[in-house]
Parts: C-alpha cells; structure tokens; sequence
C-alpha cells in the first residue's frame, strides 16, 4: 500500500507545489488544509500515515498543531516544513514531537526520501535536552506587547524604558528568530508559543 499523507499549509500554491512532488513519488496525499484547526478534523476522519505541515500556520500553529497530534493522534507522524533554518526553531520541533523538520528551499527529493523514512518509522529530529527558545523575558515582554498592536512608543511607556531601549529589544528578538519584518515576528512568535493573542470577549 502507498504512503497515505495530508499536507497543511496556509498557501494553495505551497500545498500545491508538495502534492506535486509527493505523488509523484508514489506518495497518496488523501486531503489538505489551510489551518491547524481544519487539519485536526482531516486526521480525524483521513488517518493518514503522515502530515506534512507548515510550521508557521495561521490561528493554531503547526508546532501546536504537531503537539495536538502527538496527544490525540499518536499514530501518524509529522513532518514540520519551514523558512526558519534556526535552532530555535528545529527545538521547538523536537519538543512537540514532531520526526523531521525540512526547509521549504530543500529539493524535492531530499523532501520526498525524508518523508519516506519518517513513513518507514524513523525519527530524523532528536528532541534536545532543553528546548529553549532563547529570548530573554524582557524581549518576550515586548514581543508579546506588539503582538498586542503596541507602538514602540507605548511599549517604552509601560515598561518605563526608552524607546531606544524597545528598539533594542525587538531587534536582538528578531535576529535571533531570523526575521525581517514585525509581522514576521509576531508570527514566529506566536507559532513558537513565545506570546499568545489575547482573547476577544464574546457577547
């Protein structure tokens, strides 16, 4: 019987693109998904041998996402595809269970043999002793506060700092998460479960 996968990422064109490569390979890709949260219902109904998904999802990330499956369906094996070639990162993967995590700019038969192995049972992401994503409580406390729609100049207020200071911070976050851009940030952030996005109340 072919390995039977379902690929989760945000991008039509990105799903489009690994559908293509997997069956090519003789891999049977049985359904997809744009979230985390659509993804968990696919499983649920598809149980697949495999998932291949995004590590910087939309609404549920794909490293929550790969916890949520490693709790609920310890039967099928992840692979967590990615931008971020970053330790943390790679930590953050091996924590949440994941057996590979390949690089989106990887070649497709690099992507398709890592597949196949994870298929056959093998672990090709050894969970470090810490997992440690290495921002300091005050970069994760700015961080957290621009996920919250913060300006820099609010930030440096309520934590009675400089705006240079603030600056500061967010860059040494960003380098270290290997990102260019705020939005990136907040979304590197958010996947690797640094900040949460506060609750809207409901009424």
């Amino acid at each position: 019987m072919p390995v039977r996968a379902v690929i989760v990422d945000d991008h039509p064109v990105a799903r489009e693109g690994l559908k293509a490569i997997l069956t090519a390979a003789g891999i049977e890709v049985v359904g997809e998904a744009a979230d985390g949260r659509a993804a968990l219902r696919l499983l649920r109904e598809a149980r697949p041998d495999l998932a291949v998904v995004d590590a910087a999802l939309p609404n549920l990330s794909g490293i929550g996402l790969c916890r949520r499956i490693r709790r609920r369906l310890p039967q099928v094996r992840v692979v967590l595809i990615s931008m971020f070639d970053e330790p943390a990162w790679r930590a953050e993967a091996a924590a949440a269970g994941a057996a590979a995590y390949l690089l989106k700019g990887d070649d497709p038969e690099g992507i398709v043999d890592a597949v196949l192995r994870v298929a056959q049972g093998e672990l090709l992401l050894e969970a470090p002793e810490a997992a440690q994503v290495p921002l300091t409580p005050r970069e994760r406390e700015v961080v957290q506060l621009i996920a919250e729609g913060k300006k820099l100049s609010e930030i440096a207020q309520l934590l009675s700092r400089s705006p240079a200071t603030v600056r500061a911070h967010k860059a040494s976050a960003m380098r270290k998460l290997a990102v260019h851009s705020t939005a990136e940030l907040v979304r590197a952030a958010l996947a690797l479960g640094l900040v949460r996005v506060p609750e809207v109340p409901h009424g």
